[in-house]
């Protein structure tokens, strides 16, 4: 688990889509739990080969409110908290609105491309169904590594008896240098892993993207916003 080191006094429950989204995540999740045939609702995962044959284009959206099972929740929900109210605050609601979902949708797609390219096995891993917030929230540390590289985060020791104070810069590019490894990997092994590592990948690049045009923009001013 990631905790901030140093609290910034920005107010979660003012970040008015931060709580708008963490809700949306936990209904679906508690409506996915009530379907009886015990599918979760699969049909509204994204699946590539019928995105790129134009059928259910909607669960390029409904997928990102989706989670496979409780710990999938927790760890994506937990480190949304972490970096979503700092995100939201410097760029300003309906700025943040846009790259969380830009985010998200380019992680959709770029593990969509990349399932199906994969010689010989592209046509198994795009009839494979996807879902969860992990594109847009990895879209969120790409804006967060921009914007708050010197902030610091704790993390748990390698004994896990106590925790290290580590910048928030340093985590979040080991964090993607690991995600990149292995969706490169994946190309070589593609079941070796049930996990869309292109869509952690995808999501990043786009968040850090958009946070790097809006610091160019804005420059050191949103620091400068008050809580």
């Amino acid at each position: 688990m990631v905790f901030e080191a140093e609290p910034d006094k920005i107010p979660f429950f003012k970040q008015y889509f931060s709580v708008i989204i963490l809700i949306a995540n936990i209904l679906v999740f508690v409506w996915q739990l009530m379907d009886p045939a015990g599918q979760m609702h699969i049909e509204y995962a994204f699946v590539p080969n019928e995105f790129f044959a134009g059928e259910k284009l909607y669960t390029i959206l409904t997928s990102m409110f989706m989670h496979g099972d409780f710990v999938h929740i927790i760890m994506n929900m937990w480190f949304f908290l972490v970096i979503t109210d700092n995100c939201e605050h410097a760029m300003g609601h309906w700025l943040y609105l846009i790259a969380y979902f830009a985010s998200g949708l380019f992680a959709t797609f770029l593990h969509a491309l990349t399932s199906v390219i994969i010689p010989i096995w592209g046509p198994i891993l795009g009839a494979i169904p996807s879902l969860g917030a992990s594109g847009a929230i990895f879209g969120l540390m790409g804006v967060y590594l921009i914007l708050y590289p010197k902030n610091k985060f704790y993390l748990p020791s390698s004994t896990g008896m106590s925790m290290r104070k580590v910048n928030a810069g340093y985590f979040i590019i080991a964090y993607f240098i690991s995600e990149l490894t292995y969706a490169v990997y994946s190309f070589s092994n593609p079941f070796g892993s049930s996990t869309a590592h292109f869509a952690h990948v995808g999501g990043f690049i786009a968040g850090a993207i958009i946070a790097g045009i809006f610091k160019a923009v804005k420059g050191t001013s949103y620091q400068k916003k008050k809580p």
